[in-house]
């Protein structure tokens, strides 16, 4: 069951304290919107207090603002305090010089820091499940990662938490249905113009023609690197 999983990695890798303040980032996709109805289903478990953050690109045009307008209804709904912002995502890249995916990044997690200060030092929960991690540890493959590359992406770093890093995409799509949750399509996540968009649309179905699961092999392999990586540097630390 998703909940149970979830339980194991907070508990795991102790991502959250009783009492915790958490910033959920929400985007209206099915992965944050598992992410915010776990959480919300967990809170009192954990005597947390749950709040979401939603940004708006400007590069979608109307279907961003419907997604947006789908986040207030959604916390609304569930009484979860939402703090909203835009920011122009192709103006700001060509100002820093940046791609529009790398900036966006950088800004979201600018807002989301600002949003977790404000409320006295929050922890930020996003929604990065196994199937993303699987696919930027094979995007730092071909590029030629070392062994943090190829570690994947963390549970944990600073006061960022991921309680679906072990959750596949296809079970949180069954969870959802499961619990008649509404989510959106973000319709740029199905054109292959981005490299994980290629990665996702056209390499990970030839990689399961191969062999099935792949994604979870691939994570199993990078939580293996992981290990031996903090391993080394533990040792390395001693000696030196």
């Amino acid at each position: 069951m998703l909940l149970d999983k979830v339980r194991k990695t907070i508990k795991d890798q102790n991502l959250i304290e009783f009492g915790d303040k958490v910033v959920c980032a929400v985007s209206g996709g099915a992965d944050s919107g598992c992410l915010l109805h776990a959480l919300l289903t967990l809170k009192k478990e954990y005597g947390i207090e749950v709040f979401a953050a939603n940004v708006n690109h400007l590069i979608r045009g109307e279907e961003a603002v419907r997604d947006s307008e789908f986040v207030k209804k959604i916390c609304k709904a569930s009484d979860v305090k939402l703090f909203y912002r835009e920011y122009d995502i192709p103006a700001l890249a060509k100002e820093m010089k940046l791609g529009e995916e790398e900036c966006g990044r950088i800004m979201r997690y600018r807002f989301f820091n600002e949003v977790a200060d404000s409320l006295g030092g929050a922890k930020i929960a996003t929604a990065h499940n196994l199937n993303d991690n699987a696919e930027t540890v094979l995007f730092h493959l071909i590029r030629g990662s070392a062994a943090e590359g190829l570690s994947g992406i963390k549970y944990k770093r600073e006061n960022i938490i991921r309680p679906l890093l072990d959750v596949s995409r296809n079970e949180i799509e069954k969870y959802l249905t499961q619990s008649s949750v509404e989510w959106r399509d973000d319709s740029s996540n199905f054109v292959p113009i981005y490299a994980r968009n290629k990665l996702r649309i056209n390499v990970f179905p030839e990689l399961n023609e191969i062999c099935q699961n792949s994604e979870e092999h691939i994570s199993l392999a990078a939580s293996y690197i992981s290990e031996d990586n903090s391993f080394i540097n533990e040792f390395k630390d001693e000696v030196m």
